[in-house]
């Protein structure tokens, strides 16, 4: 590698000016601010291209069958867009049945089986 590709590798690109807006932000649930938080990225393309990307957050909810709380895991569905997702674009799954599923995996060859079980492990019924 040359010296001046060295350079032009080693030059930092500029930090992207922050989206945040406290007061859209106040006031709005755990759910709310993680699909804020998604569209903000989602809407710089600097950051993730269109239809790209992935966010995720572990999110107290309540249960609807036992009316507890239950630890949940929002992850953003395949395909979806991040700058324009709601929350219907998150899978929603029960983090400690996620865990469970742990002890169950069998192996890269055979990792396939897994995508089955993980049904199992929906929050609210929201694959």
């Amino acid at each position: 590698m040359d010296g001046e590709m060295r350079s032009l590798l080693a030059t930092p690109l500029p930090t992207p000016a922050s989206r945040w807006n406290a007061t859209e932000a106040a006031g709005q649930s755990e759910a709310q601010l993680l699909v804020y938080r998604s569209r903000l990225l989602g809407s710089d393309l600097a950051v993730t291209n269109y239809g790209g990307g992935n966010t995720s957050a572990k999110i107290t909810e309540t249960d609807p069958l036992t009316g507890g709380s239950a630890e949940v895991l929002w992850v953003k569905g395949s395909g979806g867009d991040l700058g324009t997702i709601d929350a219907g674009g998150f899978a929603t799954l029960y983090l400690d049945r996620l865990q469970t599923l742990d002890a169950r995996y069998p192996g890269l060859e055979r990792e396939d089986e897994m995508a089955g079980l993980l049904a199992h492990c929906t929050f609210k019924l929201n694959p």
